[in-house]
């Protein structure tokens, strides 16, 4: 499973990464997300929950091309796919759509998509610096009730040197339908589910995170890193 973030980590890289990655999106800068609803026919985003528990590292558009580890490294218990076939053209046609509501150019660097199942939770963390611009897109989900993924807003801080706060940010929990997306500063951003509700075995919730960085910011290099 990956290392977690102590509440003190989260925090300082908080305070060190804000500000780091400017939008021209005035909703996204003062929360540091944004909603686009509709972003993506969740039809050609369905794929059915697979048999196995565990990671799949996809190495080329073949689909028997893959690595396989039995644990999940961030959410145990719960399937993740990186660089799954079915969503390499969709990766920039994402990128292309986010493009234009930020109003700024960026680079793909890589994406995964998640099945969670009853009980499991993401927790509380901030992103690498190859997930600069992050989108979280629901798939699908058989849950009857919603599931909100959580995000921390801003704090505000008197000046540059960000060591006197005026202001705190607020947790947000944002309803996604399927099909939409929550575009975040993944770096600067905590965020994190609480337990999924739910029971059973076939229960299910599906997402897929796609990341980027700003063609002309500070970590368009990660633009040719495919980190898994």
């Amino acid at each position: 499973m990956a290392e977690l973030m102590t509440p003190e980590q989260i925090t300082l890289q908080e305070i060190h990464n804000t500000g780091t990655t400017w939008t021209r999106n005035d909703f996204m800068e003062k929360h540091g997300y944004v909603v686009i609803r509709n972003l993506w026919d969740p039809e050609e985003l369905y794929h059915p929950v697979p048999m196995r528990r565990g990671q799949f590292n996809y190495h080329s558009k073949n689909l028997d091309d893959y690595d396989y580890e039995p644990l999940e490294q961030q959410v145990e218990g719960s399937v993740a796919r990186y660089w799954h076939p079915q969503y390499r053209s969709i990766h920039s046609g994402i990128r292309k759509k986010v493009e234009k509501e930020l109003d700024r150019k960026l680079y793909n660097t890589y994406y995964y998509d998640r099945y969670y199942f009853p009980g499991q939770k993401l927790e509380r963390h901030a992103d690498r610096d190859a997930c600069e611009i992050s989108v979280t897109v629901h798939v699908g989900s058989n849950l009857d009730v919603d599931w909100p993924i959580w995000i921390k807003t801003p704090d505000e801080y008197a000046d540059k040197t960000k060591k006197t706060t005026i202001s705190m940010g607020d947790d947000h929990s944002v309803i996604l339908k399927p099909g939409d997306g929550m575009v975040y500063k993944g770096c600067e951003r905590p965020h994190w589910r609480e337990p999924m509700p739910g029971e059973g075995m076939h229960t299910y919730y599906h997402q897929i995170f796609f990341h980027y960085v700003l063609q002309d910011g500070r970590r368009a290099h990660y633009a040719w890193d495919r980190l898994k």
